[in-house]
């Protein structure tokens, strides 16, 4: 039987923005790379907050483990490069023949982002100039 639509190469996933919660539902190919991927959880979460400046700069891979008494936890592996994604699919298919790829993406904002939202602080120089101006000239400590 064939789902229109469907393609084989994905697996599903769920992402945690800032190990939020609820988990965003998404298929990712299985030869992503980590920045294609990063790219990908850049549009979904500007889909999900539309005002949201903020970028993924990290993603973390919940990585089932189990003991040898079957019982099943999750280590956190960091995706670093290319090789890293690929492990997360080995891994992932072979410890799980149902379910989805748990993802944690770390959101931040860029340094442009965090330098236009900084006011300028002035020193003790700048603003005894601008209160020793003139009466008639509006005094203003905002950038000019």
């Amino acid at each position: 039987m064939k789902f229109p639509g469907f393609d084989p190469n994905t697996k599903l996933a769920a992402v945690y923005y800032n190990c939020g919660t609820p988990p965003h539902l998404f298929r990712i190919r299985d030869d992503v790379t980590l920045s294609g991927l990063k790219d990908e959880l850049d549009q979904i979460n500007r889909q999900l907050n539309h005002k949201d400046t903020r970028r993924v700069v990290g993603v973390e891979y919940r990585c089932p483990l189990s003991d040898s008494a079957g019982s099943l936890r999750f280590s956190r592996m960091k995706l670093k490069n290319d090789g890293d994604v690929r492990t997360m699919f080995s891994v992932f298919g072979q410890h799980s023949t149902r379910g989805l790829i748990e993802l944690d993406a770390l959101l931040v904002r860029s340094d442009e982002q965090i330098l236009k939202s900084l006011h300028r602080t002035r020193n003790y120089k700048e603003i005894r100039a601008l209160l020793e101006g003139s009466e008639e000239e509006e005094i203003s400590l905002d950038d000019p």
